[in-house]
C-alpha cells in the first residue's frame, strides 16, 4: 500500500521556528525509543502487552501529527487502519469463533497540549 501523496497545491505546514518548550525533547526520546526497540526487539521478543503499547504510540503519534493541519489529517487518515488490523490478528477466538479481545491498559486521555499531571 502507498501512502497518500502530500498534493501538490498543499501549502507548506505553518511550523514555528522554535517549539514549544519539551516538544522537540519529547519527540526525539520517541524517535530513539523507537528506534531502540526496532533494534532490540526480535519477532519472538513480543508480548501482547509489548505490542500493544507500541500500537498505542503510533495512533498517539499519528494523532498528534494528524492535528497539525486538515492536509496532515487526511496524510495521517490510513494509519490508525494498521494497528486496528493488528488488534485484531492478537485475539484469540472463543469456541463460538467470536474474536476476544484482550484486556487493554487505561491510558490517559489525550491532553492535546495538557501536560501529563
Amino acid at each position: 500500500m502507498q501512502p497518500p501523496a502530500a498534493p501538490a497545491s498543499a501549502p507548506a505546514l505553518p511550523l514555528a521556528d522554535r517549539a514549544a518548550p519539551g516538544v522537540e525533547e519529547l519527540a526525539d526520546t520517541a524517535a530513539e525509543a523507537a528506534c531502540a526497540l526496532a533494534d532490540t526487539a526480535t519477532p519472538s521478543d513480543w508480548s501482547a502487552a509489548a505490542v500493544e503499547d507500541a500500537l498505542d504510540a503510533i495512533e498517539t503519534l499519528a494523532g498528534a501529527l494528524a492535528a497539525l493541519d486538515r492536509s496532515s489529517a487526511r496524510l495521517q487518515a490510513p494509519v490508525p487502519a494498521a494497528p486496528s488490523a493488528l488488534r485484531q490478528r492478537m485475539q484469540p477466538s472463543s469456541p463460538a469463533g467470536e474474536a476476544v479481545p484482550p484486556p487493554r491498559r487505561r491510558r490517559r486521555p489525550l491532553g492535546h497540549g495538557t501536560a501529563p499531571s
